[in-house]
């Protein structure tokens, strides 16, 4: 639409011209029309307030809370996570790596895998002082443990799913091997 020229109106010309055909323009009030789109602006909530009649002000983003677990590990839940889900990694159309070390505390596996999961843990009363302790984890306790999208993994030809999987902790050692089967 070159060519094509609009005129900016004021309310108070509407309000005079209601009802009679618009006189011509003068030459200051014609504008061209933009090709460009409209600026996008920020989403600003009103908050009333009781000196000023409204306010402005941004809204602040949540922050996410990590839950804090007691003890010590060397990867925290995402990390873990991670590392499940790159065990399970295919690698010339299978999956080559099963297992990895981690460093734990008694405190932190505790924590971490004795909650409402639905975890076995052999053997069922343990301390610093047992020299091995195990948690077995099928597809579904993993998952509401670490999340779904960590225990999965694949192409656009294959996907693996995690079926079992063991975390050995050692409490003298304060280590924990994890051995992964899909």
């Amino acid at each position: 639409m070159e060519g094509f020229i609009t005129r900016k109106r004021s309310l108070a010309e509407l309000d005079t011209n209601a009802g009679r055909l618009p006189s011509p323009a003068p030459s200051s009030s014609l504008v061209q029309p933009s090709s460009r789109p409209a600026k996008k602006t920020k989403t600003v909530s009103r908050v009333a307030d009781s000196t000023s009649r409204t306010k402005r002000t941004n809204k602040a983003s949540a922050k996410s809370k990590v839950a804090q677990t007691p003890g010590h590990c060397s990867l925290n839940k995402k990390e873990f996570g991670d590392r499940i889900k790159n065990c399970l990694a295919l690698e010339k159309y299978a999956v080559q790596r099963m297992s990895f070390q981690v460093e734990m505390d008694v405190s932190f596996f505790r924590s971490f895998f004795g909650g409402d999961h639905g975890v076995q843990i052999t053997p069922e009363v343990y301390d610093e002082k047992t020299p091995v302790v195990v948690a077995e984890l099928r597809n579904k306790e993993a998952g509401e443990v670490f999340g779904v999208s960590k225990i999965k993994n694949g192409n656009r030809y294959e996907t693996v799913h995690l079926f079992r999987m063991s975390v050995i902790l050692y409490p003298l050692k304060q280590t924990a091997s994890v051995w992964i089967s899909a």
